[in-house]
């Protein structure tokens, strides 16, 4: 399924970037500590937050009103691919200005909490049976 995305910086106390995909009609989000892995084979830890309706990203203070005190600005944005391989594995095709090609979230069962992985997958991999 082709979506859309956007990822945001946040400078608030510490730096980072929160990345929110558009899924069965809400933006999944997930907290970065770090800027998204732009090399294959870096991971970044993700953290997923609250989902949001498409329609409250549209008002124009959103993201003071949600993200509290501090800078929000759109790092990059743009279409992604995303397929659904479980409850706790994605595969994305990225399609943006700054974040391109193959991705994948997984999340981590041995660690407490909502944790996941996101990973920079190389562009010959093939993603859909993984």
């Amino acid at each position: 399924m082709v979506s859309r995305f956007v990822i945001h910086q946040h400078k608030a106390g510490r730096t980072h970037f929160d990345l929110r995909i558009l899924i069965e009609g809400v933006f999944r989000s997930w907290s970065l500590l770090r800027e998204p892995p732009l090399r294959p084979g870096e991971r970044r830890l993700a953290i997923e937050r609250e989902s949001f309706p498409p329609e409250s990203m549209r008002r124009a203070n959103f993201e003071e009103e949600a993200f509290g005190i501090g800078r929000v600005s759109a790092w990059d944005e743009g279409e992604v691919e995303v397929n659904v391989l479980s409850s706790r594995h994605l595969s994305l095709t990225f399609r943006g200005a700054r974040i391109s090609g193959n991705y994948e979230l997984r999340r981590m069962l041995w660690y407490p909490g909502n944790r996941w992985l996101l990973t920079r997958k190389p562009p010959h991999e093939n993603r859909k049976y993984r």
